[in-house]
């Protein structure tokens, strides 16, 4: 993990504090993404009907368009974190359309106007996401030709054939961009890859991102088979950017940007139906306060910058000790909060001293460990969803006796309905 180099400048190129593994992995991508396109060339598709600088103009020309039309949705606002999703439309639609050595020209000028018009991501991360589409659009292309073999016409008959060359490539495109990104999410250091990760584990990512790629195959289609039909699909291409535009949002709204957890706000909105699910199902529920321990003399001995991994490290360690219904919040600074549906006094508590023996046992960078003190609040299953802050209230009075009686600690509070 890296160090804190709280009296040292920062460094100019951030991708030399990438772990190595990182580093491996996206110098990795960048070789194979310059190379490989031109190295299997002769196993993909090679030309439609159409004149390939035509028709890579036009791929290129359709990307500028959809960024200039996120930016209007955007108001022109740069944005740093938000999938990329328009992007690969066109990397695809240039696998079914073109040789695979296009695929390279395709992304890098499509990565490089995006860049300039305001998506502000990290410069290697954005070189290894535009490497990235790359790979995914050459195993896309090799598969779709698989199925295709050498018809040029996409629409050609009923269009059966071309159906399932582009439902095939665009399949292995999305299992391979997939497994990419996962790879630097996952080998750099946690607490720069909350938002990547917190992104990757949402279906409406791939919701979203196989339906961009299927646009970007129907406009291969209708490039293969009407040309300049594809000018009347203009609409379909506003309609998905705003969708890839509208889940990052949301997702932004209801979620802590440091940690990749839910906000209070979102978290207490989303307790409060959970609760009504369990009184209308006579079931009982409870809700944990966790607050890390002495963490602001931690902060001024390691400095807040390992004090960010740190909190990044605790929420990844509560995350796994909870189910999926389970909802996790940060509450603010370093406490954290928790409704657990369906779940008795007894089994509330096991989870709290399991939540607690995880963080203490969890190193949180630099060498540096942190213990964390927890109340938590039983209801019965006659509780009234109204009595929700009663139950919050409850708990934070049992965090404030945990952190009395010498923290590192669960404390407990039984409430009646």
């Amino acid at each position: 993990m890296a160090q804190h180099h709280s009296a040292a400048a920062p460094r100019r190129f951030a991708f030399l504090d990438t772990p190595w593994p990182c580093r491996a992995w996206i110098s990795a991508t960048v070789l194979a993404a310059c190379v490989l396109p031109f190295v299997l060339a002769p196993l993909g598709h090679q030309h439609t009907w159409q004149s390939d600088t035509a028709t890579g103009v036009l791929l290129v020309g359709l990307s500028i368009v959809n960024v200039e039309i996120g930016r209007l949705l955007e108001r022109g606002i740069s944005n740093s974190q938000r999938p990329h999703k328009a992007l690969s439309a066109w990397v695809f639609a240039a696998a079914l359309l073109l040789p695979t050595g296009w695929l390279l020209l395709v992304a890098a000028v499509t990565y490089a106007h995006a860049r300039w018009r305001g998506m502000r991501v990290t410069l290697w991360k954005w070189i290894g996401s535009a490497a990235y589409v790359v790979l995914a659009g050459l195993a896309g292309a090799l598969a779709a030709y698989a199925v295709l073999g050498d018809q040029r016409d996409l629409m050609l008959g009923a269009g059966g054939r071309g159906l399932a060359g582009v439902l095939v490539g665009a399949a292995v495109f999305l299992v391979v961009q997939t497994v990419l990104f996962h790879g630097s999410a996952y080998l750099n250091d946690p607490a720069d890859e909350v938002w990547l990760r917190q992104t990757l584990a949402s279906p409406s990512f791939y919701l979203t991102e196989a339906a961009v790629l299927l646009v970007g195959g129907l406009s291969a289609a209708i490039w293969t088979g009407g040309a300049w039909f594809v000018l009347l699909l203009a609409p379909v291409y506003a309609l998905t950017q705003r969708a890839a535009l509208h889940e990052p949002l949301r997702e932004r709204a209801d979620h802590d940007d440091k940690t990749g957890v839910l906000r209070f706000e979102s978290w207490r909105r989303m307790a409060l139906a959970g609760v009504e699910r369990c009184h209308r199902g006579q079931r009982p529920w409870c809700v944990l306060f966790a607050d890390l321990d002495h963490f602001k003399a931690f902060n001024d001995t390691w400095g807040h910058l390992v004090g960010d991994r740190a909190l990044v490290a605790v929420a990844d360690a509560i995350r796994a000790e909870l189910r999926s219904a389970d909802l996790l919040a940060r509450f603010g600074g370093e406490e954290f909060c928790v409704f657990l549906p369906d779940t008795s006094a007894e089994a509330g508590l096991a989870v709290a001293e399991r939540i607690r023996c995880a963080v203490g046992s969890t190193p949180v960078g630099s060498g540096s460990w942190v213990t964390i003190s927890v109340g938590i609040a039983a209801a019965p299953a006659e509780t009234d969803p109204s009595e929700l802050v009663r139950v919050l209230t409850a708990a934070d009075r049992a965090l404030f006796r945990a952190k009395e009686d010498g923290r590192n600690r669960t404390g407990v509070e039984l409430l009646s309905a």
